[in-house]
């Protein structure tokens, strides 16, 4: 088999960049041909470096990894896995003015590793680098500018390489690659639909419950015989160890809060059958899937809620102090932080692309969300006015050692506006 050239190495890298992108470093596999790392994104991704001096060949393999894991371990996975473990892939670009060789670099909010893999036949090796020190599968030779190929062969397709590589191995077709974007948007989507149907179910049965009813003739038999001895199909609407009067008034009161959550949920139902009509009709794009934003819900193990703009930006809301933190160390430093003005509650991050442009009405829609977050139902109402302050995550800084997740802020933008 031939070893990569330039442009196949290029390709390769711009095709699968995107779906790795974000990916956490979880596993690191050696053999005797190379190394096998196993990202994680929704799926188990495995980037292979074959490291054969005179074809060597980089692949990238879903689920799967088609390296026979080595009796003995190597010194540069031992330091992979001290170092790069757990990161999050940042970076993976091909240093063009070198030739065949990708730099990908590796971080978290506290620290970062650097991965040099180098697909130059007789040269082929892997450098990594993390805290002032470094380690190499061979000893590096110094770089110079490749030499210039005239009447270059022609490419060989993605699917081809794998092929290729795949019967050398003896392994057939059976391994699955990970290369398809369209594959992988298609079985994204599923995803998607799955739990769209799944709550738009569990939000149909919450209105067809007739619960807030039972409440309601709990309370009005508890009202009018003036006793605790209710039916046997309402004892557990009472609580025998509370007065009469505190068990009247909690009757009402939880069929006023069931009744108020099914209109919210009626609401979230209209929504959720328009996002699903949506989400059916829609095409893989490839510019789409390119730009896709990486989900720093999932990135952080962070729990709260997530609101998809119609820009293409994110809007999350952690459910704690710890996961408004996390969420944003993961944040980018254009990403905005929108909090209410000298009040306490929760904090959103708009999660954008660089140069993205986030309209002022979706501006307001996520700051009327964070107030809604934040203000209790019993102080929220409609007509009142609140101030919410606006910056770029790169002006917020958490307070150290402040476990409430208080932070400090500077060049904001303050804009008002009326609860509806």
């Amino acid at each position: 088999m031939k070893a990569l050239t330039q442009q196949e190495l290029q390709t390769f890298v711009t095709s699968i960049f995107p779906a790795i992108e974000g990916a956490q470093l979880q596993e690191v596999q050696v053999s005797d041909r190379g190394l096998a790392l196993g990202f994680h994104r929704e799926t188990m991704l495995w980037l292979i470096l074959d490291l054969v001096p005179n074809t060597p060949m980089m692949l990238l393999f879903e689920e799967n990894s088609p390296f026979k894991k080595g009796a003995k371990s190597k010194p540069v996975a031992l330091f992979l896995n001290s170092h790069a473990r757990n990161l999050y892939l940042h970076k993976m670009e091909v240093q063009t003015e070198f030739g065949r060789v990708v730099k990908m670099l590796l971080k978290n909010s506290h620290k970062e590793c650097e991965i040099e893999i180098r697909m130059i036949p007789k040269q082929c090796n892997v450098i990594v680098k993390a805290e002032g020190k470094h380690i190499a599968w061979e000893r590096p030779l110094d770089l110079t500018p490749p030499p210039v190929v005239e009447n270059p062969p022609e490419p060989r397709s993605i699917e081809q390489l794998h092929e290729e590589w795949l019967a050398e191995q003896g392994a057939g077709s059976a391994q699955k690659t990970a290369l398809d974007p369209v594959a992988q948007w298609e079985k994204q989507k599923q995803k998607d639909l799955e739990k769209k149907r799944k709550a738009l179910a569990e939000i149909q049965k919450q209105i067809e419950s007739d619960k807030e009813s039972l409440w309601i003739e709990a309370g009005t038999f508890l009202k009018t015989h003036g006793s605790l001895e209710v039916p046997e199909e309402l004892q557990a609407f009472v609580d025998k160890k509370q007065s009469l009067s505190w068990n009247i008034e909690n009757s009402f009161s939880k069929a006023k809060q069931l009744v108020g959550k099914k209109e919210g949920a009626r609401e979230r139902l209209t929504e959720l059958v328009a996002e699903i009509a949506k989400l059916e009709k829609s095409q893989f794009s490839e510019k789409r899937q390119k730009n896709q934003l990486i989900d720093l819900m999932q990135k952080t193990d962070a729990r709260g809620r997530k609101l998809h703009l119609d820009s293409g930006a994110l809007a999350y809301c952690g459910k704690s102090a710890a996961d408004n933190l996390a969420l944003l160390r993961q944040a980018k430093a254009w990403d905005y932080w929108l909090h209410l003005k000298d009040y306490p509650g929760a904090h959103a991050i708009i999660h954008r692309q660089r140069d993205q442009e986030v309209p002022a009405g979706e501006v307001q829609e996520v700051a009327a969300w964070v107030a809604k977050e934040s203000l209790s139902s019993k102080s929220l109402m409609v007509g009142q006015k609140v101030a919410v302050v606006m910056v770029e995550c790169r002006f917020v800084r958490p307070i150290k050692g402040d476990k409430l997740g208080r932070v400090t802020y500077h060049s904001e933008k303050t804009f008002h506006f009326t609860l509806r």
